[in-house]
């Protein structure tokens, strides 16, 4: 075999060199590809995530602080608790027992080039639009949903209604939420007051429901709707301001088209009984959950569409033997009752405080007996009991149109039900409020 000349030893040198570069290369960017999407779904706050970057376009440090253009203004009732100890202070003795971490007023700047002013308040300060999202567990699709919701609520609000947010959550979350609401208010120039809660320490208010609960609507007792997040809103009496009377708790994937102080106009449709609002399913989820209890009653309206041809209607039975009480309210305005969604719950605190038999249903043994009387078995959280409460005692919650929670979910669509899962997923009017559950993406 003839000697290769230099020349072509050379070229072999530099095409083996060329192959090592390569396969570094790509050694590299598939490491980084890999920390990328590891830190993606992990803690933002306490993995410093490279996500977290390019969320924020503000010169400051991913766990806090403030940039150039923010200026506190602290108007502190408690000299021994100044505010950039809020946060650490929470672990002493003496505020275990209090849920806040704290407590803040933003208004926006009066130059497009001036300081946010951020007041510290005490207790004393109230609105008329109380509004609760749970917001724990950081990870990046959970912070974009919240960046979404926020952005969505400040730009539909009018500038002359204060709006007050309560925010259950941890402390590593928590300092998202201050960055996040600082950057909506400067963007559309909006005041906002806002509490940030211990969720821990909530949760610790409703351990006696959440036990009641989870037997009955839960798949098994470490699954996604088993954490105690999922039943806070059937003791947020507990956790909120005694003086408050109205609120209303959102998902944090929920996306505003109208002004809020709309939605918080619909408690003035309540009668005299209800306690709560909410929308209808639009999934047949409990089509789905009530088959055994449907083929007993193939002629019941419970796991029905919730627009129903006359038809229909005329052929759904509602007697004496197998429901509460005849459902008058249904035939009159031609409704099935295919559920209700609790992405968006209206809650008459006042009255639910008060109601004994609300408080009545909340105990294991009324639960059990409403479970076994439908045959249910549930997996939903606080879903499945307002589903159950709302039909053996309509009168406790008001029927809030679909319009205010518009929801995105097609699961069903792909897991059997696609025969009927258009009549479900229907809902007529304008959309003020869509719901982006089962992470659907939002219309723009």
């Amino acid at each position: 075999m003839a000697e290769m000349s230099p020349g072509d030893k050379l070229i072999k040198i530099i095409k083996l060199g060329h192959l090592k570069m390569a396969k570094v290369m790509f050694l590299i960017i598939s490491a980084i590809v890999c920390i990328v999407i590891f830190y993606a779904n992990t803690n933002i706050i306490g993995r410093r995530s490279l996500f977290a970057l390019f969320l924020n376009n503000r010169s400051e440090p991913v766990g806090g602080g403030f940039d150039d253009h923010t200026r506190i203004i602290v108007e502190n009732t408690n000299p021994t608790l100044p505010l950039a100890n809020a946060y650490a202070s929470s672990s002493t003795e003496g505020s275990r027992k209090a849920l806040a971490i704290k407590s803040l007023l933003i208004r926006p700047p009066t130059s497009k080039t001036g300081a946010l002013e951020i007041f510290n308040i005490t207790g004393s300060q109230t609105s008329d639009y109380n509004i609760f999202v749970i917001y724990t567990k950081e990870n990046y699709q959970l912070h974009v949903k919240f960046e979404l919701f926020a952005r969505s609520l400040l730009k539909f609000s009018t500038s002359d209604v204060l709006l007050y947010l309560h925010v259950l959550t941890d402390e590593n979350s928590a300092h998202s939420v201050d960055q996040m609401l600082e950057k909506e208010v400067r963007r559309y120039r909006r005041a906002i007051m806002y509490t940030l809660y211990n969720m821990r320490l909530c949760a610790e208010r409703v351990v006696d429901i959440v036990n009641s609960m989870t037997p009955y609507f839960s798949s098994t007792p470490k699954s996604y709707y088993s954490d105690s997040l999922f039943f806070l809103s059937l003791g947020l009496h507990r956790i909120a301001d005694e003086r408050m009377e109205r609120a209303v708790l959102l998902d944090c994937d929920i996306v505003f088209r109208a002004d809020v102080r709309l939605l918080f106009a619909e408690f003035e449709r309540f009668s005299k009984e209800n306690l709560f609002g909410l929308a209808p399913e639009l999934t047949p989820v409990y089509r789905h959950i009530l088959y055994r209890y449907r083929a007993n009653f193939p002629n019941t309206d419970f796991g029905s569409p919730f627009y129903i041809s006359p038809n229909e209607l005329y052929n759904l039975v509602s007697s004496e033997t197998h429901t509460h009480k005849i459902r008058k309210s249904e035939k009159r305005l031609r409704h099935g009752y295919p559920g209700l969604n609790s992405g968006v719950v209206l809650l008459h605190l006042r009255r639910i405080r008060h109601s004994r038999l609300y408080h009545d249903q909340l105990q294991e043994t009324a639960i059990r007996k409403l479970t076994s009387k439908y045959m249910f078995k549930g997996h939903l959280g606080d879903q499945d009991f307002f589903t159950l409460l709302g039909y053996e005692f309509p009168n406790l919650i008001y029927r809030l149109d679909c319009v205010w929670n518009r929801q995105l979910c097609t699961w069903w669509k792909d897991h059997g039900y696609s025969d009927v899962f258009d009549k479900y997923f229907t809902c007529k009017g304008r959309i003020k409020m869509y719901h982006g559950n089962c992470n659907a993406r939002v219309p723009e």
